[in-house]
């Protein structure tokens, strides 16, 4: 499956009719890949996977839907994007949720994600569908490489604010140390 292919013969359908967007997005109300409305655009990309990748195309594409509309900028990746707004809010919460994100499996991940992907959108950020989809197929391996990238990531910015940080504490600690040198 290609993924990129995948959401852009979406959102070209969703351009030419506006009820695609509507259906995906109430598709989420139901568990992934039985919402009947929708099999017409997601199982010629979906129809040959197994019956948790098929799933998790479904879940990907009500996503999609739920956050058309209010994406706007460059596309980032959904642990850059929650820790953007982590930083915009200063609350601990999103890092909490992150971190239930990252340990969440099965009816958890979907739930998990649609809050997460429902509090993007609210940010106005845009989500790479793609990239999304493609980590959420390999969410499940036994070795949960995707959450140990996802976590990197994300906390990746947390470790370039606090090198920031520290060579500015570095400078002023020898400022102080010189000053104090030049009043003996």
């Amino acid at each position: 499956m290609n993924p990129e292919a995948f959401f852009d013969v979406l959102t070209r359908r969703a351009e030419a009719d506006t009820r695609v967007v509507a259906t995906l997005r109430r598709s989420l109300g139901e568990s992934p890949g039985t919402y009947p409305p929708c099999f017409p655009w997601i199982e010629p990309f979906a129809g040959q996977l197994g019956d948790r990748s098929r799933s998790i195309v479904y879940l990907a594409a009500g996503l999609w839907g739920l956050a058309q509309r209010r994406e706007s900028g460059a596309p980032v990746s959904l642990p850059e994007a929650l820790y953007r707004i982590g930083q915009r809010r200063e609350s601990g919460s999103i890092e909490r949720r992150f971190v239930a994100l990252l340990d969440a499996d099965g009816d958890e991940l979907v739930w998990r994600l649609r809050h997460a992907v429902q509090l993007v959108a609210s940010e106005g950020l845009a989500l790479n569908w793609p990239r999304l989809l493609s980590d959420l197929l390999a969410w499940h391996y036994p070795e949960r490489r995707v959450q140990q990238r996802w976590a990197r990531e994300y906390w990746r910015h947390a470790t370039d604010e606090g090198a920031d940080a520290g060579a500015q504490t570095d400078t002023t600690e020898q400022e102080g140390t010189t000053a104090y040198g030049a009043d003996r």
